[in-house]
């Protein structure tokens, strides 16, 4: 990703993104009417929110896999165990030994909320780690939703947070991505997930495979996303600086059974959506068979299986790190048809072909009752 409009020339993403003309903006500002001290996030539900098991929540499993690096960036058990410690805000063991490179998440504790940012690589260039703002990002967006748990609004969620980032002032330098999703109650007993997308990062709804809803992108030009950036005066006017509201808003109805992929760029650029959709279909609701496919002895084989076929198909958690481990041997196949290689052709690069060398973050989630998440165990 680009960052500079002066620094550099852009690369490029996804050739049929949405342009803005928006760019090399000032830095935005925190809101300082905005009250920071939000105290200690509770360690789960509400007494409220347990007494109704029928509210609609997601149910969330996430992986990540940080681009190859060379070398000399390797980390010593030292500097891993550092790292895991900057990540226990986090909280579910299972998240925070991720390494998502550049990339981050979070997933909050009122399973109504969830998110994925894209620390910008150029700022590497600079001298600064790129991984520290989206990190420091979405840290701030998990508390807040913790400690607001009634706020739904993703624009809050992400004009808050990262009002919070710029005022305690951690993070000196650095630009992100963000997509956030929040599951709202709409009228008559519906539900919709109201999302904000800033840049270019990925989420689809998928029911019974087929895929319902796919969120539309931002950029300013080819791999120059929007991005939400903390400038040192010497950047400002030269860098992109967009603002929250400059995100993509979408709502879409969802119901019980509906299965949600949100993920970065490294995602969506070395996966067509509809290999996802075949592959997490299976966590959800679905009419299907996995072995309908196959003539004959797949009728055979649904007899003698029964309820067991399902069951290394739709386990999320496995689901998760096989879209993101497949993603990943993707991204480094010189020879794929991936839609990255689409987009370059689009551009008029002949015979383009092969991913694109990312860090991948992936977030699964399962649409479900509030009461079939406390039965079920989570990693």
């Amino acid at each position: 990703h680009s960052f500079c409009t002066l620094l550099g020339t852009c690369m490029g993403n996804k050739a049929n993104k949405e342009a803005s003309a928006a760019g090399g903006r000032p830095a935005a500002e925190p809101n300082n009417l905005f009250n920071f001290d939000w105290g200690k996030a509770p360690d789960g539900p509400s007494e409220a929110e347990l007494e109704n098991l029928d509210e609609l929540v997601l149910q969330t499993w996430a992986s990540c896999k940080a681009k190859p690096v060379d070398a000399k960036l390797f980390r010593s058990d030292d500097d891993e165990t550092a790292r895991r410690q900057e990540m226990s805000w986090r909280k579910r063991t299972s998240f925070i030994e991720l390494d998502c490179g550049e990339d981050s998440f979070f997933v909050s504790n009122t399973y109504r909320a969830i998110g994925i940012a894209d620390g910008v690589a150029g700022w590497r260039d600079e001298g600064v780690d790129p991984s520290k703002f989206p990190n420091e990002l979405m840290k701030q967006a998990k508390l807040f939703t913790e400690t607001h748990r009634g706020e739904r609004d993703p624009e809050v969620i992400m004009e808050s947070a990262f009002g919070k980032v710029v005022a305690d002032g951690a993070v000196k330098a650095g630009s992100s991505t963000f997509c956030i999703a929040s599951l709202v109650n709409g009228p008559e007993g519906t539900h919709f997930l109201d999302i904000a997308n800033l840049g270019d990062g990925g989420c689809i709804v998928i029911r019974n495979h087929d895929i319902v809803y796919r969120v539309h992108e931002k950029v300013h030009g080819f791999n120059a996303p929007l991005q939400l950036s903390v400038l040192p005066e010497e950047y400002r006017g030269r860098c992109y600086a967009d603002s929250v509201q400059d995100a993509v808003r979408e709502t879409v109805e969802v119901k019980r059974g509906d299965v949600v992929i949100m993920g970065t760029d490294g995602l969506f650029d070395n996966r067509f959506c509809s290999q996802m959709a075949m592959e997490a279909g299976w966590v959800g609701d679905t009419e299907k068979s996995v072995y309908e496919g196959i003539p004959f002895a797949g009728r055979v084989l649904k007899f003698v299986m029964g309820p067991r076929q399902r069951t290394q198909f739709a386990d999320p958690y496995r689901v998760v790190q096989r879209l993101c481990q497949d993603a990943y041997k993707t991204s480094i196949d010189k020879t794929a048809e991936t839609p990255w290689a689409e987009s370059l052709k689009y551009l008029g690069v002949d015979h383009a072909e092969g991913g694109k060398v990312d860090d991948i973050t992936v977030l699964l989630s399962r649409v479900t009752t509030r009461g079939d998440l406390m039965d079920t165990t989570m990693w």
